[in-house]
């Protein structure tokens, strides 16, 4: 999953998954999807819950998908920065 695209409900690649953040249960709680940017530069970290992923192996799309996400919505959500 870590690595993998992260695409809307349109099927349009909105971003990739970076990471994943565990609850004290052991539960993935957040994916952290990076979006924006080229290569890299410029790109940005966003936490989104993982309840409102759902991953997909269709012939369109295998990966995950964010139903009525765009990569507008991402953009303005907040950057997630790891604590210490």
């Amino acid at each position: 999953m870590i690595g993998g695209d992260v695409y809307n409900d349109q099927k349009q690649k909105i971003g990739e998954i970076e990471d994943l953040i565990l609850s004290q249960q052991n539960t993935v709680q957040l994916a952290i999807v990076t979006v924006g940017g080229f290569l890299g530069i410029g790109a940005k970290l966003v936490a989104v819950p993982f309840d409102k992923l759902e991953v997909q192996r269709t012939k369109e799309i295998t990966g995950t998908v964010w139903p009525g996400a765009t990569k507008q919505v991402l953009q303005a959500m907040p950057n997630f920065t790891y604590g210490h």
